[in-house]
């Protein structure tokens, strides 16, 4: 299962905030509102009732019969039911309404004198029941019913009203949230592509600044900081390249020197020759370390200009393989079309089987498959291998493995080989090789066939 995103966290969130609050808000006025109405309605009821009783009082004193007295009676209240107690008799007025749908409650209350009301289900329908005790006549009250279908009705439709309400609200609620995601989203995906571009070695790229306030507020440190990288960068870039080239002039002198010095070694006395043979060798380290920082030099001033080729990687590897004295046997490689630097490449195929002969006795298999779009390039080896914590950490300048660093090395040669990949547009990983050594896969770019 995927991890929602900020966008669909954002857009979640809008529709249950809105959701609630429209739920909260549409059930306190449904449930204000209905007991509004309610209360209006039984008082109104209690007043219609009032009156048909006190009618009944002044019928029944001119006249004994209760039946068409409670007929008249009737007749003010809505729906036309009502119920006349008398001398231990009813008499009922109305259609689907007996003494049987008036609460033992409200009889109670009654028989104690006491006028009363409740809200009873008479029938199928909600009603409110009203009763008075006729004071001139004992042992005698009118129960007036009034139907609230009506009522019932209205609520119903402001439920339904309010339940859509809550619903549109809920999807307004998410369009907000899709625009406010959108508002977010899109300055934090600019800042999150020219990272990315400035990650990769590109730093002149800017972020627009937004008109948020605060976004513009971090695109404005993002730029800044952007800036003083390049400038720190460009400065070391200099210093490196004005201490090599500065270098270069004495160290041809040395070199110079020590070549006169080797020329003559047979004429020197053993000690002699052995110091000679020394200085020739640490002038020959110093300058390979010389030639590697001026190449990284080169790269982070960004001065390094690529020749690329489209040529035959099974020729190109088998031509290499061969002049390192490696048998072909070992090389296994899937022909394709590739995008090299011929230059660059050499130099990576030669340091990345320079660093096997010296921490693992050479090559194992050189195996090469065409990979989607790609064409990847295994150089394996029956090594120690490098560690997942190393594997990282090797490509870095100066920075070399925990078990390789008594094996003299400058620490720039996996960094130049890198930097080598990048400029052809490729990449240059370690892992562990099939046989447990190391394994330094190189990507390239393939030349679609043409039909």
């Amino acid at each position: 299962m995927y991890p929602l995103t900020l966008r669909a966290k954002t857009i979640l969130i809008g529709i249950v905030v809105a959701g609630v609050l429209s739920f909260v808000a549409s059930a306190a006025t449904f449930f204000l509102t209905r007991e509004f109405l309610l209360r209006q309605r039984e008082n109104g009821a209690v007043t219609q009732v009032l009156a048909a009783a006190r009618l009944a009082s002044s019928a029944l004193a001119q006249s004994d019969e209760s039946l068409g007295i409670l007929s008249a009676s009737a007749q003010l209240l809505p729906g036309s039911r009502a119920a006349l107690y008398q001398s231990g008799s009813w008499q009922i007025s109305g259609i689907g309404f007996t003494n049987l749908d008036i609460p033992e409650s409200l009889l109670l209350q009654l028989e104690n004198g006491l006028p009363a009301r409740q809200r009873a289900k008479v029938g199928s329908n909600v009603s409110i029941l009203v009763g008075f005790p006729l004071l001139n006549y004992p042992n005698t009250w009118f129960v007036g019913v009034v139907p609230l279908n009506e009522l019932e009705r209205s609520l119903e439709v402001l439920r339904t009203t309010l339940l859509v309400g809550s619903i549109l609200a809920a999807l307004g609620g998410g369009v907000i949230g899709n625009w406010v995601s959108r508002r977010m989203m899109e300055p934090l995906r600019e800042f999150s592509s020219t990272a990315r571009e400035v990650s990769l070695g590109d730093l002149t790229k800017r972020v627009n600044e937004p008109r948020e306030p605060d976004l513009a507020r971090i695109a404005q440190i993002f730029n800044e900081m952007t800036f003083s990288l390049q400038r720190r960068i460009d400065r070391e870039a200099r210093f490196g390249a004005t201490v090599s080239h500065e270098l270069r002039s004495p160290l041809t002198v040395i070199r110079t020197a020590a070549d006169i010095i080797a020329s003559m070694r047979s004429e020197l006395p053993p000690r002699a020759q052995m110091s000679s043979d020394l200085l020739t060798q640490r002038v020959e380290a110093f300058e390979k370390i010389l030639n590697d920082l001026i190449e990284i030099s080169r790269y982070q001033s960004g001065s390094v200009e690529v020749n690329l080729e489209e040529l035959s990687v099974r020729q190109l590897v088998e031509t290499m393989a061969s002049r390192k004295g490696i048998d072909l046997r070992l090389v296994e490689v899937e022909d394709a079309t590739v995008v090299v630097d011929v230059r660059r490449f050499q130099q990576i195929f030669e340091n990345i089987h320079k660093n096997a002969e010296l921490y693992a006795g050479g090559l194992d298999a050189i195996r090469g498959v065409r990979n989607e779009s790609e064409y990847e390039l295994h150089f394996d080896d029956s090594g120690i291998g490098v560690t997942i914590d190393e594997r990282d950490k090797i490509f870095e300048p100066f920075l070399r493995g925990e078990h390789h660093a008594a094996v003299p090395g400058s620490g720039l040669g996996l960094t130049i080989t890198l930097e080598h990949a990048h400029s052809m547009g490729g990449e240059l990983v370690a892992s562990a090789s099939p046989t447990g050594g190391a394994r330094f896969t190189l990507s390239l770019g393939v030349v679609e066939t043409q039909l």
